[in-house]
This record gives C-alpha cells, structure tokens and sequence, in this order.
C-alpha cells in the first residue's frame, strides 16, 4: 500500500532540488519564483506523503495482511572492504509516518512564510533553507544505515544554523545560531562514537542486518570485525571502553542517547533550544516544533532492538525524559516572550516522548511525536500570526485584549492549548490529539513502574506534575495575549510605543497565514482518535510491523481501559491527568482572567523560586561560570603558551628568530673598512693554523 518508488524518491529528492534552484538561481528568477517552486515542491511532497500514510493506516493490514517494506537504492557510496553504505531510501512504518510529519509540517510553514516574511528582502534565501532543511530531514529519517543518518543529522544541523541566524544583522540572532551549532556538537560526537561502536560490534552500519543480530541474538547475520567466544550473541557481547569492560549494546544505546540529547534538547543540553527562537517565528514551527527536535526521539525508537536489551542505557533515558519534562514545564511558567514559552513546552514535551521509549514504549513515544507535530506547529504558527498583528511585539506582558481583533488566530491558538494540555474523558474517545498519545504515555509508565521498570514511578510522578503545569502556562498564555484590556504601552518602550502610535491596533493576520492555522487545527483535533488504534491499539502490532520493537505483553493500551492491563494500573490513574489539568486551568483563570495584575504583582514581588524559574534554572550563567570560562582559559592557555610560545616558539618562529639573531651579528661585521677585513683575515688564519699545528702534534 506504499506509493510507486519514483512518487517517494520524488518526495526526498524534489526539495533539495528546490531548495538549489532557489538559493544558486534566485537572481534569475527572482523571488517570487523561487518562493513558488520551493512551496509547490515540498507542498505536493506533503500531500503525498499523508496520502501514503493514510493508505498505509487503513488500507487493510488490519484482516491481516503485511505491507511489503523495502529499501530503494538511489546510489553507490561506501564500499570499503567491510565498510559498506549506499545512498537508500528505507520504505517502513516509521520512515512512512516521518515522510508524512516532516513534509506536510513543512508544506505548510512554506504557504505560511509567504505572508509571514512578506516585507523580507530576503525571501528566496529563507525559502531555499527551508527546503535544505526539509530535504536533510528526509534524508535522515530515511536512511538506511548510520552513515547516511549521519549526514542528514549534520544537514540539520547546517540547516537550522542558517534558519536560526537568518537575521543575521542581529548580534542574538548570530550568538543563538552559534549556540545550537556548538551544543549540538558536544551531542554529535557521542552519536559519531556511537556509530563508531556499532560498525566495531556488527561489521556493518546498515540497518536491517545489524537489529536482526540483535533481535535474533546471533552474528549470523552480520560479520563482526571483533571476535567474540563461540556461543556468544550480541545480547552478551563484552567490550572493553576506556579500560572498564562493559555489555557492548549498553554502550552503543548510551552512546547514540547523548547525541539524541543534543539534537532533541534534553536535559543538560537544553539550552541552545529557548535561544534559537532568534529566528524567523515559521523556523520555530518547522525546527523546534515537529521535525529536528524530533530527530532524537526516531533514533532512541529506530534503534528500539538495541535499547531493549540495554536496560541501563534505557534507564538514562526514562531518566533523563522525565527530568526534561518537568524541568522544562516550571521555566515556561515564568516566560513572558510568547514564543519562549511555546519552547519550554517542546522541551517538556520531548521529555514526555524519550521517558516513554525509556520504558520500552516505544510507539507511544511515536505517537506523541505525532500528534505533537500538529498542535505544536499550531501554536508556533498562531503565536507568529499574533507577532505579525501586534506588529512585531513579542513580550505578553504589552499585549491583552488580542482576541477581538483576531477571531480566527484566537481559535487556533485556543485549538492548540487545548490539545497539549491533552483535554478529554477518559474511557471515551471524546479528546484531543493530546489526550490520546499523552495520556497513553502515563498510563503506560505508571503500568510500567508496577512491573518494576528502572525509574517509571519517577516519570510518571513528574510527567503528572508535568500535565500540571503544561495547563497552568498554557492558558496563561492564552489570558495574557488575548483576553482583558490592552496592555497600556510603556512610554519608556520605543519600540511598544511606536507599535501603539504608528503601527495602530492590532489585526489579523492574511489568508494565506490563517490556511495553514485552519488545517493544523484539524490535525491537532482529530489525529488523535483517527491513528490511535494504528500506533498504540488493538492494531500496533500489524501497523508497526517489525519497524519498532513492539513486545507481545507490551503495556501500551489496546484501549482505555484498566481491564486491558489485566488490572495493573487502577482507575484513578486513568483520571489523574484530567484532574491535575483541570487544576492547572482554574489555578491560571483565577491568576490572569478573574484577578488580572495578580501575576504581574507575584512576578515583580519575585522570590527565590520565581527568580530559578524565570532564569531557567540559571543554566547559562552556570555554564558560563565553569564550562565556558574554564573552556577559554585551557584554550589560552594552548594558544598562548601551547602553540605560540612552545611550538612555534621552539619550531618555525624560534628557528627564524635565531637565523635573524645570527644573521643580525654577522652583518654587524660589514663595517666597509679595509682593516676590519685584514685583521679578521689575519686572526682567521692564526686561529686555522694553531688548530693544524695541535692536531698535526697530536698525530705525533
């Protein structure tokens, strides 16, 4: 039920094609061409994509049969002895799911620039980056084996550097770009290792052989470089790493984790996500919304084989996922620019997906990155729509009153909140798309922490706590922009001053911004119920079909109800996210609707806890404190003392400064006076012949 293979190398290829003919052509076809051939290209990559998915969802494997999955090789690359990567496009389940977000999340954030970035004069090279970076992240999330995901996660990583610092004329915009791309590399060098790992335990970086060893326990498949005792498997396979020997599958899942945490943003290496809201708002939908982000939470679930028998690096996961989800929800409490506020929310929210894999729910996880991927993009995009109406004003605190001028952005953004806060009855299928992947995630850890899983009951606590205040800063967003009266402007403010002398009231955004509001809020509404069967029902198994690990007593509910975890989990878990959301709601009404000025009065009263909130934990000044001082002072000191006075102080400057120095004595010699020469002649030869009358002595 999969498209023709030229309809899905079309959907990869065509938008880097785009994106080169829009970049390198531009001052030959002009902006508008290039704005138009990059939109129709990836737009009608997204239609076929979802068109691909839905086929694929509901086209019959659920009589049971099978989908043919199936790897299309584009080209030779690679071919090194035993070191062997072609350029392939992987046809599966996952890769299909991920050719639908990325694309039809892409599609409409192009349609939406051509208003959003109408007055730019730069639109053909903002265009042309985001379809490199659509083109990439095809190219990673297809790939089939480590090296071509490799240089789809790099190309993302160039991709969202450009996108970030696209402004460039904007000293933040410049240091925010740079930040991504150094934080990012500390993440990359531990999936480097770990690719470096796994060809050193398979003997191959492909895929399908390499999880087929593991879930089969034997080398038959592959050829290992390294010899292991006869008898032994993957599962048991030792290594040795820095001298402590260590199961060669914990290694390898540990290692490509810490590239997962910088590319997704997890606790620790976090903090590039707030600054890169530097950017254009449509790059914050498209990068930190639904696509690279992302690209951490794929790897962990591609992977699932491995980390299924890797119980300690799948511990570290949980962990660090339920850290994430929490740690993130308490800062996006205390954020006043709208889109940092919608960025902490990502970050909570990718916590939410890696503790869910951590626990082995692997397409739970997916499924939250799934319906993410809409409500997420929603809000990212609505919150733009509200930026362009209030004329470039981002701090809530000057805004209020919002909704009567822009009714329909009002309703998407109310759409969005009420999807991520994962509004719906349980044991119904009255919800969100939120309540379903969500609530499924919780469900599932609680069931997961009954049968003993390393850190669940951690998870699910803080994802609780997490729902908590996800519902308190959710609608604190939406009371501070759109509801009681305009802010009054701060005549200290230039800039909000001008916005209510020259820029006038605000209003809503143009059509072409408000399409992409419209059909998002159709996803964020009914993706939900519509794949929950598919991704985490009673048709998991032949929906996934070998694409993840799925386990045959897999704690992910077939339905919502506790008779399907065979009563592990009680009925008041089911209810718990309802209540706490319900809570973080009336909480936030009572604060910004019904006492207006109270929040502002707590904030300004401030406090220890508000101010470790409010400055993100005081993360960057720590980092600045420790790593980056001392950072620059080691590499002063090799600069400095290493490079400049012992290598080329004792190398190539030291060897020309004596030459110099010598060079400077002798010439000193050349005074132009006759008896200089002779006396030098005289006192050479005196000097040559006592030698010859010793040695000649000597020789005697």
């Amino acid at each position: 039920m999969t498209l023709p293979d030229p309809l899905i190398i079309y959907i990869i290829l065509a938008p880097g094609i785009a994106a080169a003919i829009a970049g390198l052509f531009q001052r030959f076809i002009g902006d508008r061409a290039a704005m138009l051939i990059t939109t129709a290209t990836v737009g009608l990559a997204g239609i076929l994509s979802v068109y691909q998915l839905f086929a694929f969802a509901f086209g019959g494997h659920h009589e049971g049969g099978h989908h043919a999955h199936h790897v299309i090789e584009l080209a030779r690359w690679i071919d090194i002895g035993q070191f062997q990567a072609n350029w392939a496009i992987r046809v599966d389940t996952l890769s299909i799911v991920m050719m639908a977000v990325v694309t039809s999340v892409s599609g409409l954030v192009h349609l939406y620039s051509w208003g959003y970035m109408s007055d730019d004069p730069h639109r053909a090279r903002f265009f042309s980056y985001l379809s490199l970076f659509t083109f990439t992240m095809l190219m990673l999330v297809t790939a089939d084996n480590l090296i071509q995901l490799f240089f789809g996660w790099e190309g993302v990583g160039l991709a969202s550097y450009l996108l970030i610092g696209f402004w460039y004329h904007k000293e933040s915009a410049n240091s925010a770009s740079i930040k991504a791309f150094v934080t990012n590399r500390v993440g990359d060098f531990g999936l480097a290792l770990g690719i470096m790992a796994a060809f050193f335990v398979f003997g191959t970086v492909e895929f399908h052989p390499m999880l087929e060893a593991v879930k089969e326990n034997s080398f038959e498949s592959v050829a290992p470089i390294m010899t292991f005792a006869e008898g032994i498997g993957p599962r048991e396979a030792v290594i040795e790493f820095v001298g402590v020997r260590v199961y060669a599958l914990e290694l390898i899942a540990f290692l490509l984790f810490i590239g997962a945490m910088g590319k997704s943003a997890q606790f620790i290496l976090h903090v590039w996500l707030p600054d890169a809201m530097e950017g254009p708002t449509p790059v914050s939908a498209l990068i930190h919304a639904a696509t690279m982000v992302t690209a951490g939470v794929y790897l962990v679930c591609l992977m699932s084989p491995i980390f299924e028998y890797a119980p300690v690096a799948s511990g570290f996961v949980t962990f660090i996922g339920a850290i994430t989800a929490l740690y993130a929800a308490t800062v996006g409490m205390a954020q006043n620019d709208i889109k940092r506020v919608i960025a902490f929310s990502t970050c909570s929210q990718l916590g939410y997906m890696f503790f869910a894999a951590g626990i082995g729910a692997y397409q739970a996880a997916m499924f939250h990155l799934f319906t993410h991927a809409f409500f997420k993009a929603l809000l990212f995009l609505g919150a733009g729509s509200v930026i362009h109406g209030m004329h470039h004003e981002q701090d809530m605190r000057k805004m209020g009153g919002v909704a009567k001028y822009m009714k329909v952005t009002y309703a998407a953004m109310m759409i969005g909140t009420i999807a991520i806060i994962g509004l719906g009855v349980p044991h119904t299928q009255l919800g969100f798309a939120g309540f379903f992947s969500k609530d499924a995630i919780i469900e599932t850890t609680f069931a997961a922490g009954m049968k003993g899983v390393s850190f669940a009951p951690l998870a699910f606590w803080f994802g609780i706590f997490a729902a908590l205040l996800t519902s308190f800063y959710s609608w604190r967003l939406i009371y501070m922009t759109f509801h009681g009266p305009m802010a009054e402007p701060d005549h200290h403010d230039d800039a909000h001053d001008d916005h209510h002398h020259h820029g006038g009231k605000p209003h809503e955004s143009p059509m072409v911004m408000l399409i992409p509001l419209i059909l998002l809020s159709i996803g964020a509404v009914a993706a939900g119920f519509t794949f929950y069967g598919s991704f985490v029902g009673h048709h998991q198994k032949e929906f996934w079909d070998g694409a993840i690990y799925v386990a045959t007593d897999n704690t992910v509910l077939k339905d919502k109800y506790p008779a399907d975890h065979g009563g592990i989990v009680p009925g008041w878990v089911f209810w718990m996210p309802l209540i706490v959301t319900v809570l973080g709601f009336l909480i936030a009404t009572f604060t910004y609707l019904f006492n207006r000025g109270l929040g502002k009065r707590m904030a300004d009263k401030g406090g220890p806890l508000h101010a470790l909130f409010a400055n993100k934990w005081y993360f960057d000044e720590i980092y600045q404190a420790t790593v980056i001082r001392w950072t620059r002072v080691l590499g002063d000191f090799f600069w400095k003392v290493g490079d400049k006075k012992i290598i080329d102080g004792l190398g190539p400057d030291g060897l020309s400064g004596l030459a110099r120095w010598g060079a400077a004595r002798l010439s000193a010699m050349h005074t132009g006076y006759l008896y200089h020469y002779a006396f030098v002649i005289l006192g050479s030869a005196a000097i040559l012949g006592a030698v010859m009358l010793i040695n000649a002595s000597g020789a005697n």
